[in-house]
């Protein structure tokens, strides 16, 4: 019987933004294959420095497994310290040796339920630390590496660039979302790329546009949220609104033709996102952030709506309806926002776009497996 986990860093099972981790654990349950999550990168560290993923936390039963679902569970592993990258590279190096064996120390109810996985997804970060001890205690299990962004770019401490490393010869496969990320991958393990999926059935089943006037863009998410290229694309274009979605995403100060809207249900973003007329991505430059044009879940979902999307050049090969412009050059973002408004939607090729059904099933074999009960095997307390 198919059973998965998936390890991050990043994320719990349930949190008011959804990322491909829970689509894909949405496509899982619709087979009746059982999805747990280990979300680790929490400890009283996090709470000292306010971490925005320790106030979430705090509202869940930590070390212990939760049962959300009679398909889906979940376990936060709060620690008494966790590797954190101080951007010093003597600090760094210090405490690398330390940093290296923190994935050893998993709570020993989630380590009981490692033998019983069939797979175990492993994404990009912290979470590579877990990947020798996992192997030792789920020796049948396919371990996944979920290189979902570079480590560089995430700013992941350097013991897990040396734990892929020296572990490489414990994944099964590598599963990278953009070609560029291929070359970040030590030699030794199989690798498939493959671009994220979307909502397909969501998007098309939206009716309703949530807008009140015409000439609206959108941007969703906040990670290298470029702030000064909204700012140039709001004033220079004071007929168009602009809707922003994430946390992060905002300006400091008010304009009159930018809406923040911080983190939404999926659902609600959907909406906007189907009925935009154009979708932005405005990154901030940084070092090896090349695959964010393959990589990106949000360009992914604009696509599918045929919107023109506004880009920094880094981040637009490879899509003729990606209008491209120079980070930080005033007139470029202009330039590209003004094509962007004369792009002919009608010739955006749609056909390319996977459903999470179809990614999940081939990251995970699952066409030529034989689906699992749809009463899958609870928790042990």
């Amino acid at each position: 019987m198919t059973r998965v986990l998936i390890v991050t860093g990043q994320h719990f099972a349930t949190q008011p933004r959804k990322v491909d981790l829970h689509f894909m654990a949405e496509a899982l349950n619709a087979r009746g294959i059982r999805v747990d999550f280990l979300s680790m990168r929490l400890s009283l560290v996090s709470r000292l420095m306010s971490d925005e993923r320790w106030a979430f936390a705090k509202t869940r039963a930590l070390n212990q497994w939760t049962e959300i679902t009679p398909l889906l569970g979940e376990f936060i592993w709060v620690s008494t310290v966790h590797p954190i990258s101080l951007g010093k590279p003597i600090l760094d190096l210090v405490s690398k040796p330390l940093a290296k064996v923190y994935g050893r120390h998993i709570p020993r109810a989630a380590k009981a339920e490692l033998p019983e996985y069939t797979h175990v997804l492993v994404e990009s970060g912290i979470s590579i630390l877990t990947i020798p001890e996992i192997r030792r205690l789920a020796p049948k299990a396919r371990i996944i590496y979920h290189a979902a962004d570079r480590l560089s770019t995430i700013g992941a401490h350097p013991a897990a660039h040396a734990v892929l490393r020296e572990s490489i010869g414990a994944v099964d496969l590598v599963h990278v979302m953009a070609d560029a990320i291929r070359g970040d991958i030590p030699e030794g393990a199989p690798t498939i790329h493959l671009p994220h999926g979307i909502s397909r059935a969501t998007f098309d089943r939206i009716g309703e546009n949530p807008y009140s006037a015409s000439k609206n863009a959108v941007s969703v998410g906040d990670m290298l949220f470029d702030a000064d290229m909204i700012r140039t694309l709001a004033t220079g274009y004071p007929d168009w609104t602009f809707h922003l979605f994430g946390r992060l995403a905002r300006l400091e100060e008010a304009l009159p033709n930018v809406i923040a809207h911080g983190e939404r249900p999926f659902d609600e973003v959907a909406a906007y996102i189907k009925f935009a007329d154009i979708g932005i991505a405005p990154y901030r430059p940084k070092e090896d952030a090349d695959y964010l044009s393959q990589s990106s879940l949000k360009m992914i979902q604009y696509s599918y709506c045929r919107l023109p999307i506004v880009a920094p050049r880094f981040a637009a090969a490879g899509r003729s309806h990606v209008l491209a412009y120079e980070p930080g050059d005033a007139g470029s973002i202009q330039a590209a926002f003004k094509a962007a408004t004369e792009f002919d939607r009608s010739a955006i090729d749609t056909s390319g776009v996977l459903s999470w059904e179809e990614k999940t099933a081939r990251l995970f074999d699952l066409d030529s497996a034989t689906p699992s009960s749809p009463h899958a095997t609870r928790l042990s307390a």
